[in-house]
């Protein structure tokens, strides 16, 4: 059986991390959004999900390198109340 493996996507315009995996964001120990790629590797570790060596970095081109917003980890890392599914 083929093991499939999650794609790590830096969110430019949100400066975190995020894991995604058939085209869909993973929820991974409440959190979508990770503060670093380290931290995210390690949730996905722990759920026993392989990650791409690859990071594919959704940051614009043609911004100065200085204009990208920085996340918060205190914010980022907040998990929703209840683990709820977001709404479509």
């Amino acid at each position: 059986m083929a093991s499939r493996m999650a794609r790590i996507v830096h969110m430019g315009k949100l400066g975190g991390f995020a894991a995604l995996l058939d085209g869909r964001m993973l929820e991974l120990e409440s959190c979508f959004l990770w503060p670093s790629a380290s931290a995210l590797s390690g949730a996905a570790q722990r759920a026993g999900i392989a990650l791409s060596d690859l990071i594919l970095d959704t940051r614009s081109t043609t911004e100065p390198a200085g204009m990208v917003a920085a996340v918060s980890a205190q914010f980022a890392a907040k998990p929703r109340p209840g683990g709820l599914r977001l709404a479509a």
